[in-house]
């Protein structure tokens, strides 16, 4: 199989980051695709030529259809070995197995499960959106549709502060940021439809700020106060929420508590067919379900948290350090999910990559300041402002 030189080269040095990477990586799924294009390409010419024989045959003598005959069976095993590379010896594989000098994209290569019934003519078009291909059904997050048609802000944080170890001051016109005060006077509408990133440094009061958006556990700011659009659901990921699920479900719910069993029973209501499938949906499949949940991986108790926050119904999704337990293509297949999505989402995430696949509005809590502050320019702008400010 062909890859192309920046991709060798990057396997070769083995340096960069993780966007290095994925540079690399779209410029070999593009070459594997103009790749295709040409197989493809030669492959209908040569039908057509075999197609053209078969024609000519009628009407001819029997010495002349023997020789078309013999034309036509040569160009077949002709096109049987199209896309079948050669060894170094100049002989061709006659084991038909991946890695065995097949072309992707030839006629020897199961390669429909990756086209989506598109030609690569027209995966040729979409090359300046993206060529990567959809995340493998074995990883995806599949977020079911849900209903908005407020047309109106579903959160509204109305000059909001908070902090630790400080006297309630709710009622009084206090606007400065005082000892102890995480963040004060914070303004924030998320509308309907939108997706908002909130981004700063470790301790500048992010989760904090989430968690009054979500009031978790009926946590209130000290200062302002925050609406929910009417009958709006919120569902709230703590980054704690995948590890806590193991001794929340034992405590409550018992000790052979199964993904399906925990489900069941916070939901009621819900048959067990509609979890299972569900939970399907976040790639937890018959196994996965019937397995205790302690001895669930991080990852896996994560999908469970999501497939949990999905059966509430939600409109808004608060999402702190979503990615915390996921590896980079369980991160590249939430992205591609949460995009999906026509719900409202706010994340609070370091995950560069997610934050750019989401390609949301980006907020950044300034520490020193406490206030919060739309950044233009997205996630890079906020990494050069980061990179000159540590020089």
């Amino acid at each position: 199989m062909f890859i192309s030189i920046s991709y060798l080269c990057f396997i070769l040095i083995e340096k960069g980051n993780y966007n290095d990477f994925l540079i690399a990586k779209n410029d070999n799924d593009l070459h594997m695709i103009r790749q295709q294009h040409t197989l493809e390409k030669h492959r209908d010419s040569m039908i057509k030529t075999i197609d053209k024989l078969k024609k000519k045959s009628t009407g001819t003598s029997q010495k002349g259809n023997k020789k078309i005959s013999k034309a036509v069976s040569s160009r077949k095993k002709k096109l049987e070995r199209h896309g079948i590379e050669k060894d170094e010896h100049g002989h061709r594989s006659t084991v038909q197995k991946a890695g065995t000098g097949i072309r992707a994209g030839s006629i020897n290569n199961l390669d429909a499960s990756t086209r989506k019934k598109q030609s690569y003519r027209e995966l040729l078009k979409r090359n300046d959106i993206n060529v990567a291909p959809v995340p493998d059904k074995a990883v995806q997050f599949i977020f079911g549709d849900t209903n908005c048609t407020w047309g109106e802000p579903l959160i509204s944080a109305l000059d909001i502060g908070h902090g630790f170890g400080i006297t309630n001051k709710i009622g009084t016109s206090t606007a400065s940021k005082e000892k102890g005060m995480l963040f004060d006077s914070i303004d924030l509408c998320v509308g309907e439809g939108s997706t908002i990133c909130i981004l700063g440094e470790n301790s500048s009061g992010k989760t904090t700020l989430l968690k009054l958006l979500a009031k978790d556990k009926g946590m209130q700011p000290l200062e302002g106060e925050v609406h929910y659009a009417h009958n709006a659901n919120v569902s709230y990921f703590d980054q704690h929420k995948a590890d806590e699920l193991i001794v929340d479900g034992i405590d409550k719910y018992g000790s052979c508590t199964s993904s399906v069993a925990l489900l069941c029973q916070m939901f009621p209501k819900k048959n067990e067919q509609d979890i299972r499938s569900e939970l399907n949906n976040f790639g937890l499949g018959s196994q996965q379900v019937s397995t205790h949940i302690q001895f669930l991986s991080g990852g896996e108790r994560c999908r469970l948290c999501l497939a949990m926050m999905m059966l509430e119904e939600p409109h808004v999704l608060l999402l702190d350090e979503i990615s915390n337990h996921l590896d980079p293509e369980s991160v590249e297949a939430l992205g591609y999910g949460l995009k999906k999505w026509n719900g409202t989402i706010v994340l609070v995430s370091h995950d560069v990559h997610l934050i750019r696949l989401l390609e949301g509005i980006c907020y950044v809590l300034v520490g020193n300041e406490g206030k919060l502050r739309r950044l233009e320019g997205g996630i890079d702008s906020y990494l050069k402002i980061m990179a000159t400010t540590t020089e």
